[in-house]
């Protein structure tokens, strides 16, 4: 009997034995458990909120210096990032025993109040952002007292994990002996069960693999993190690695097991952080650092180095991470380059060329030039060749510029075909010269693939006078430049001009005339004056063209040279042709009324064509004077379809299905005049006076308005020539077969009631009008 009690202790012994390592083991998958759940807040989240916590400090600090209404919208935007990361980093406080998270969720009430001062100060309009400045960082004690905390109390577990694992192992084996003892013991019981036996011994391997497989899945784990983590002993040397950070820097962890930091050839941030943790105790705030990889490469990093204490609150290791940001910090470069730079050249657009002007008018505003840039045939370009090759123009003359500035000069595209030029002058001279240069070389044509294309520009300069350092504003560089480049296109393009003070003169009294000229056509100081067309074939008046003159009450007559490109810079071309057409209509309908029906042509500003409502404005005319369409006509130049050609010629025949009549003044004065011909509807072409003017004395003014007849005449349009002032012209148009004639030898632009008169070109009995 006593060996069967020595058996059934035995067995006993084995059945608690086995029962210890069932323990055993589910405490350590308890245990991995844990750790699994505490990984759910996720290092970045932790080290997020902090972060967000520092860039809302940081644009709230740089929208204090600048506020504007986009500096608020992104100090909002931050606010809401901050606010949700909170929200984050609290909402599981309540299901879990972490101290740190309840006392953050303690803490939201208070923080939810400050959030809403925090917003209400962002939302008023007058709001004073430096008062919003100490809310803002109250904020970031609680913030970064509880990120502390749970990096500290989910590193604590991970650690403990770490370092419980080989006793945790220990008890393991130790059982695994126990049950090999109690299986010894049981031989005998073994040989009368086998089946028993079997059992047993299938039990105690089974034990072994799964201690063995928690053991890899806990380091497979932390291996999976794709964050760096390491941990240091109190002599700063490495007691844990993972796979992330022995794949970074290209070493096996044997070779950092037991080293420091600069023993292993790492990054010298790496062995400071880790002795700033041991002397102050206290983490350091997570930083975006640039390190080497394994391969020489130079990678950011955001890291973060936060202490690990025992039972006893000694510190006993340092755990640091890191995380590579490199594609973040990337996208983040690449965004702010596109926001600074133009898509299409690559150069410094507007607000990176104000920003580096501001600069440099505060630290070197002695040596600075300013020149302007404004492409003068370019939409003629764009237009006749397409934007494809339009950009490819721009790139060239991008390529160019950049040919002809320094290192130290800026080159900027500021937005259409205006560039600009930062330079470092000297002396005005310097700058004049410059400004020749670029003038020069863009004057030459452009080889783009099969085409070669001139161009030409204009320029407008502006360099600090003597004793205004320090008091000239960008905005006041920035205006001088472009008034001189305005001057410029005035003088006649293709030309540079440098700013003086007489300029602002002239732009005063420029503007003084244009504010005289609103009141004016308030005031009913415009009208109307009528000079007539004469038809050749049966030498009677053909019709009127009407014209705007402007007395001033002062100033007296007005040219229309002078007044009408005022009115345009003042965006009075829609009024001021509701004027004209009115008026006009209005004298056609009464000399209707007389027995006269004569056709009035009406200049239309080519600012005008292509809009709606030009097109609007003489629809609503024909109806509210009741002219018939036939005796309007609209006159427009060349100039006109430089812009947006397609836009015009559809304009155009909107009005010829109105039945209004349509003539191209100054024709063969502007580009490819043949080209809009053949898409145009044309009624009336206008040869300009100055082939009528050498009509006399040039055979080749002759051919060229003999070609013009023949033309028009093949498209179904009459001609009309203006500017006759000899009875020799009179002759030579006559016998070139021209349709109409016009010009101070025949009448006067005169008032409307002067025009029945003329009814018939007879009663210039000194015209030659027979052959």
């Amino acid at each position: 009997m006593s060996w069967r009690r020595a058996l059934l202790a035995a067995g006993l012994t084995a059945g608690i034995a086995a029962g210890g390592l069932g323990l055993g083991l589910n405490g350590a998958v308890w245990h991995f458990q844990t750790e699994g759940e505490q990984s759910r807040f996720g290092l970045w989240v932790i080290m997020q909120a902090r972060v967000e916590a520092e860039r809302m400090t940081t644009a709230l600090t740089r929208a204090s210096l600048q506020d504007t209404p986009q500096a608020r919208e992104e100090l909002a935007l931050r606010l809401e990032l901050l606010w949700g990361r909170i929200q984050q980093l609290s909402g599981d406080a309540t299901q879990r025993d972490l101290t740190g998270l309840q006392r953050l969720q303690e803490a939201l009430p208070s923080m939810r109040r400050l959030m809403l001062e925090i917003e209400d100060g962002l939302n008023a309009p007058d709001g004073d952002l430096a008062r919003i400045l100490p809310l803002v960082r109250a904020l970031e004690q609680p913030l970064q007292d509880t990120a502390t905390e749970i990096n500290g109390l989910r590193q604590d577990h991970a650690r403990e994990e770490l370092l419980g694992i080989a006793a945790r192992l220990r008890l393991l084996i130790l059982g695994f002996f126990l049950v090999l003892a109690c299986a010894s013991a049981l031989v005998v019981m073994l040989a009368l069960s086998g089946r028993r036996a079997r059992q047993a011994q299938h039990a105690a391997e089974t034990a072994e693999a799964e201690a063995r497989q928690a053991s890899g899945t806990l380091r497979t784990l932390v291996d999976g993190v794709p964050a760096m983590i390491s941990t240091f002993d109190t002599n700063r040397r490495f007691t844990f690695t993972n796979h992330a950070l022995q794949e970074f820097c290209g070493r096996t962890e044997a070779q950092l097991l037991g080293r420091r930091p600069d023993e292993a050839g790492l990054s010298h941030d790496i062995d400071a952080d880790v002795a700033q943790v041991l002397m102050t105790g206290r983490p350091v705030a997570p930083l975006e650092r640039e390190a080497p990889d394994r391969y020489g490469h130079l990678r950011c990093i955001l890291t973060t180095t936060v202490p690990l204490f025992d039972e006893n609150g000694r510190l006993r290791e340092v755990l640091r991470t890191g995380l590579d940001v490199t594609q973040r910090r990337q996208a983040e470069q690449r965004a702010r380059h596109l926001s600074e730079h133009d898509a299409l050249t690559d150069l410094p657009n507007r607000m990176l060329f104000n920003q580096e002007l501001s600069r440099r008018l505060r630290q070197e505003p002695c040596s600075l030039a300013l020149h302007l840039v404004d492409l003068d045939g370019f939409r003629q370009v764009n237009d006749t060749h397409g934007q494809a090759m339009g950009d490819t123009m721009l790139m060239a003359v991008a390529r160019r510029l950049a040919g002809l500035v320094r290192p130290q000069d800026m080159l900027a595209r500021l937005g259409g075909d205006e560039f600009a030029v930062l330079q470092r002058a000297g002396t005005e001279g310097e700058g004049l010269l410059l400004a020749s240069r670029i003038i020069q070389s863009l004057a030459q044509p452009f080889q783009l693939g099969d085409l070669s294309i001139r161009s030409g520009a204009s320029l407008g300069l502006a360099t600090l006078r003597d004793g205004e350092s320090g008091t000239v504003t960008p905005e006041t560089m920035m205006a001088r430049a472009d008034l001189a480049l305005t001057t410029a296109r005035r003088a006649g393009r293709g030309r540079y001009m440098a700013f003086s003070p007489e300029m602002e003169g002239q732009a005063m009294e420029r503007r003084q005339l244009q504010a005289e000229l609103v009141a004016g056509l308030g005031a009913g100081q415009l009208h109307l004056v009528y000079q007539p067309k004469f038809g050749l074939h049966d030498q009677r008046i053909a019709g009127v063209e009407a014209l705007l003159r402007w007395n001033h009450p002062v100033r007296g007559p007005v040219s229309p040279a002078e007044f009408i490109p005022l009115a345009e810079d003042a965006g009075l071309a829609l009024p001021m042709a509701g004027f004209v057409l009115r008026s006009a209509a209005a004298q056609a309908v009464a000399w209707r009324a007389q027995g006269m029906e004569l056709p009035v042509a009406v200049n239309l500003s080519g600012e005008l064509i292509g809009l709606d409502d030009a097109l609007e404005l003489v629809r609503s005319v024909l109806a509210e004077t009741g002219l018939p369409a036939h005796l309007l006509e609209v006159e427009v130049t060349e100039s006109t379809f430089i812009g947006d050609s397609e836009a015009a010629r559809q304009m155009l025949l909107a009005l010829r299905e109105m039945g209004v009549r349509v003539a191209l003044d100054d024709f063969g004065t502007g580009f490819s005049s043949l080209a809009y011909l053949q898409k145009l509807p044309i009624d009336v072409l206008k040869v300009d006076r100055s082939f009528v003017r050498d009509l006399e004395t040039s055979p080749a003014s002759a051919r060229i308005v003999d070609t013009v007849v023949r033309l028009a005449h093949g498209l179904g349009a009459r001609v009309v020539a203006e500017g006759v002032e000899t009875t020799g012209q009179l002759a030579a148009l006559r016998k070139l077969g021209c349709d109409m004639v016009q010009g101070f030898l025949l009448a006067r632009p005169q008032p409307a009631e002067a025009i029945p008169a003329h009814m018939r070109i007879e009663q210039h009995e000194s015209l030659p009008l027979s052959a």
